[in-house]
């Protein structure tokens, strides 16, 4: 069973001396913030170009002055899923409490994976260690036993006031021991990028020592995974108005014995700085904003987002679809008509001329080609693993249902169907039935080039 983390304010810090920052939580000020750091109102405006103290709002990331005088040596760690403040400080002979000073760190006791920490040099070097995860029904003396440690060294390694009170997925440090970061049979656990932004796409990549049955979750939705070379692959992708903090993705392993074993790590979500935009709808075309269509359209959608495969078709990072400058960016808040910015822009728009050739992203086999109302001619690629591709307002669609096509075919051209206010292509990119933003999927931001070498990729 994994031990579920409250979200909790979260501070990282940009360097010692420098500056950190911190995520607003629900009913908090500036006051009670800069109260909590050590610092004033005026310092935290001032470095911030806050105009009015008076209005802040939750999840917005703030940069706090740093008062801590920085050591002569420092050096940089990137925290890993499953690690403790208590434990990192041991590895570097360093006071855990020294380092949650310097970090600025507000709860010890949780860390999100990918948070970078600065640490004072030792001369001694680091202290090798284990981390090991508690399982139900474990003590303090057996773990201690199974490690050649006595009850009371293993206590105070890990400064256990009260031994006897051990909690199932809590993590322990086991000096002398080499690192291990997962309880068996996990063999270790990769989040990719970390930490990640609103609207990003988290690659998870989960290794054992014997094959399982994996089940997970994240953001209160079930993972699914495919394995690959060995390797079992679960792509989440992160909606751009998920509140920025701290998340905990649990995994649970059944191997062919039935025996199971469960982990819980942190995931850091950070705010996406997303801009603002106002649509004005054209003449005759208002009517499609009507909430029965909106709706209707997004039940036919839903039911082609759930779309999974086990096979991965992509290879390589994304192609662009068409060869045209971005007229609007994925995650942009935007109002309709002067109304609120209660929604974001779920793609890419590329300003490319009507009739344009539109070209496949990647491998894959069509999902949707068909005209929707709001969406105009649609076409909806998928890539396997719960990756798709979307191409919406097509003035034609060149592609049916069940083909297999293959990255740079033309499967339409550009048009002006649907909710558009001129001809262009959206180009939209959905990971497990989430809007993603598609720039991380090209070249320039491609950030999972080891599955490119992995064997196993198919082809339609």
């Amino acid at each position: 069973m994994a031990v579920m983390l409250p979200m909790t304010a979260f501070a990282q810090a940009g360097g010692p001396g420098t500056t950190i920052a911190h995520i607003v939580q629900p009913g908090e000020t500036l006051f009670s913030i800069a109260r909590r750091y050590g610092t004033t109102v005026d310092a935290i405006t001032h470095v911030n170009g806050i105009s009015d103290p008076r209005r802040i709002y939750v999840g917005q990331r703030l940069l706090i002055p740093a008062t801590i005088e920085p050591p002569a040596a420092w050096v940089t760690h990137i925290v890993r899923p499953g690690e403790t403040l208590q434990a990192i400080a041991r590895q570097y002979g360093a006071a855990w409490r020294t380092v949650a000073l310097a970090n600025r760190v507000v709860n010890p006791y949780l860390l999100g994976a990918g948070q970078v920490l600065q640490l004072p040099v030792n001369e001694g070097g680091a202290i090798a260690g284990a981390i090991y995860a508690v399982q139900p029904g474990e003590t303090l003396t057996g773990i201690a036993f199974r490690y050649g440690l006595s009850s009371q060294e293993l206590a105070a390694a890990n400064g256990l006031a009260n031994p006897a009170l051990l909690v199932p997925g809590q993590w322990l440090f086991i000096p002398g021991q080499r690192p291990a970061w997962m309880p068996t049979p996990f063999v270790s656990i990769d989040l990719s990028p970390l930490p990640v932004r609103q609207g990003q796409t988290v690659r998870i990549a989960v290794r054992t020592d014997r094959p399982v049955n994996l089940a997970g979750v994240l953001f209160d939705r079930p993972l699914r995974f495919a394995e690959e070379g060995g390797v079992y692959y679960a792509l989440v992708g992160v909606h751009a108005f998920a509140e920025p903090g701290l998340y905990e993705l649990t995994l649970t392993a059944t191997d062919a014995e039935g025996e199971q074993a469960a982990v819980g790590v942190g995931l850091l979500v950070e705010e996406g700085a997303y801009g603002y935009e106002r649509i004005d709808v054209p003449d005759g075309r208002s009517s499609l904003l009507d909430a029965a269509l909106v709706v209707a359209e997004r039940e036919r959608m839903a039911e082609v987002q759930s779309t999974f495969s086990e096979s991965r078709y992509w290879n390589g990072p994304l192609r662009q679809p068409v060869e045209a400058a971005i007229s609007s960016y994925f995650g942009t808040r935007r109002s309709y008509e002067g109304g609120p910015y209660n929604s974001f822009h779920a793609g890419i728009d590329f300003n490319a001329g009507a009739g344009t050739a539109v070209r496949a992203a990647a491998d894959g086999v069509v999902v949707l080609a068909e005209p929707l109302t709001v969406r105009g001619n649609a076409i909806v690629i998928d890539h396997g693993w719960g990756l798709l591709t979307g191409y919406w307002h097509l003035s034609s669609i060149d592609v049916a249902v069940g083909q297999e096509v293959h990255a740079g075919d033309i499967i339409g051209r550009v048009g002006n169907t649907g909710l558009s206010t001129g001809a262009h292509l959206h180009w939209e990119v959905l990971v497990g039935g989430v809007s993603v933003d598609g720039r991380q999927w090209l070249a320039a931001g491609y950030p999972w080039s080891d599955l490119d070498e992995a064997e196993g990729a198919a082809t339609p």
